[in-house]
């Protein structure tokens, strides 16, 4: 769901007016007092962020309060909220699909005043292709939150070079399409329906090929357009990162990113954890560069990395959307407690609920996020409320898995392409374990140290899982070696290689495990 590559396509936008021209010595005397301008509301936001929620929330409530949504659920204009929380319950996007029926049909006040200007579309695990509205509200809010996410890296490098030079962007099929009441499609499209022409002159790859269905076959023209090209920035989810170079280096011969694109700086991404990617991506780049990591989804704009030296990302309060929160241990259960930004506590996991300028309603985002910081309102997201593991009631969920492969990969000197976790059940006193399915680009010598490694540190991550192997209820991990290339070849076996679609890092059955098996070279169960 995740598309991380908007912060440097919409710094340009002040109230939907491009500011910059296309001379380079221009630009920069229009940027510099315009991302100076961004930076104090920054930290306006960073001090005020309970009370641009509560004004947010006013703004809601307000012009809400007509649509048919609204009415159903008894919300006035004036509706507190303790008033939308008793009224309002806890919505998924199966919740809403009556409401956005009615909104494609060309229905209008429905989930918000008028006709969203575009539906999004967002592949769904259970409900197949997803439409979320998008606003003019919601449009340029979210727009203005990722030149916040600019105008920080800015203000910390004074670094504006890579600003004029090519954009690599992985990401999906722009093209919307126009069969329906309202244009659809994904929200890269939209977005780039937003950009002056200019602008798109920076951007890699050309439109035609980054409308190409087959992912192969786009990867490689995408390849093939900018070798040569005096790329500044690439952005994408990290493995499909890694995968671009690791084919830019077979193309051109180079030993590293850093020769075939001596001016790439900055790395862009979101969706996945970048932790189990870290060292792949230092040995492949070859040199020092800049990370800008964030938060975000077709559903909105949440957070962004502020500080080059910190994993941990900073909350945007004042954009397109009012954050809820249910502490994870209570997600699922009927008397489950939504609270606010201002309830919330640091190292609690909590499952994120939004409300939006679009017309979403206390909608289960589906990530939870853990909070490092109160003042200002800083963030790890810590995984998907629906990925977590728990065979015997250990509950990892994917913060902790990702940590432990990642500090395994560091002591054993391994990298790893992809991986997954799935239950492995034998029915005995201490046969049930966890089976880890890795594609290791460089595989560990000692699989059973590495084993032993995750094992470890899982145990220091989680008391119910030290527990639970303490007391033999669980024993250690499964270790099975997926050869190069299976998880791609896997997810092309069930028609889900797409730039939306990312393999499942924690599974609670066998599907995938089993699945995968044709793809397993490697089985270490010492």
């Amino acid at each position: 769901m995740n598309d991380p590559f908007f912060s440097f396509q919409m710094f340009i936008f002040l109230d939907n007016v491009p500011i910059i021209v296309k001379t380079s010595t221009l630009s920069i005397l229009f940027l510099k007092p315009y991302f100076q301008l961004m930076e104090r509301k920054i930290e306006r936001f960073k001090v005020n962020a309970i009370n641009d929620q509560e004004k947010l929330f006013k703004r809601l409530i307000k012009k809400g309060s007509i649509t048919s949504f609204a009415k159903d659920h008894g919300l006035t204009s004036n509706a507190s909220y303790e008033d939308f929380k008793n009224k309002v319950p806890l919505n998924t996007y199966q919740d809403l699909l009556p409401y956005i029926e009615r909104i494609q049909k060309g229905e209008k006040d429905i989930l918000w005043p008028g006709l969203p200007l575009y539906l999004a579309t967002t592949s769904g695990t259970t409900s197949g292709e997803k439409y979320i509205p998008v606003t003019k509200d919601s449009l340029s809010r979210g727009m203005k939150s990722s030149v916040l996410c600019t105008a920080t890296y800015l203000k910390e490098t004074k670094n504006f070079k890579p600003l004029f030079k090519k954009m690599v962007i992985l990401s999906a099929n722009p093209k919307l399409k126009k069969d329906r009441k309202i244009l659809y499609g994904k929200i890269t499209g939209i977005f780039n329906r937003h950009i002056p022409s200019f602008m798109k002159k920076q951007r890699l790859p050309s439109v035609p090929t980054n409308s190409i269905e087959d992912w192969d076959e786009k990867m490689m023209k995408t390849v093939e357009e900018s070798i040569g090209q005096d790329v500044g920035m690439v952005g994408g989810f990290p493995g499909w990162i890694i995968r671009y170079f690791e084919r830019i280096l077979e193309k051109t011969g180079h030993k590293t990113i850093g020769e075939a694109f001596p001016n790439l700086e900055i790395i862009t991404h979101g969706g996945v954890a970048y932790g189990p990617y870290k060292e792949r991506m230092k040995e492949l780049i070859g040199r020092p560069f800049h990370r800008l990591e964030v938060f975000s989804a077709t559903e909105g704009f949440f957070a962004f990395q502020d500080q080059q030296d910190k994993e941990d990302l900073l909350l945007v309060p004042n954009g397109e959307v009012f954050y809820e929160f249910i502490p994870l241990d209570q997600w699922g259960q009927e008397e489950a407690e939504r609270i606010s930004l201002k309830d919330v506590k640091v190292g609690v996991p909590y499952a994120m609920v939004i409300s939006t300028l679009a017309g979403l309603w206390a909608f289960d985002l589906g990530d939870t996020v853990t909070f490092t910081s109160l003042s200002p309102f800083r963030l790890k997201v810590s995984g998907r409320t629906k990925h977590f593991i728990s065979n015997s009631g250990e509950h990892l969920i994917s913060e902790q898995v990702e940590e432990a492969l990642a500090k395994a990969c560091l002591e054993h000197d391994c990298r790893v392409n992809d991986f997954s976790v799935a239950p492995h059940i034998e029915n005995k006193a201490g046969g049930n374990r966890h089976e880890w399915m890795i594609e290791f680009e460089k595989t560990p010598s000692d699989l059973r140290g590495f084993r032993d490694t995750l094992n470890q540190v899982l145990c220091q991550l989680s008391d119910n899982y030290f527990l639970l192997i303490d007391g033999s209820v669980l024993s250690p991990p499964l270790i099975s070696s997926i050869k190069q290339g299976g998880f791609v070849e896997y997810m092309k076996s069930i028609n889900k290689m797409t730039h939306q679609n990312k393999v499942p890092r924690l599974m609670n059955n066998r599907s995938l495990a089993d699945a995968i098996t044709p793809w397993k070279e490697v089985i270490y169960d010492s």
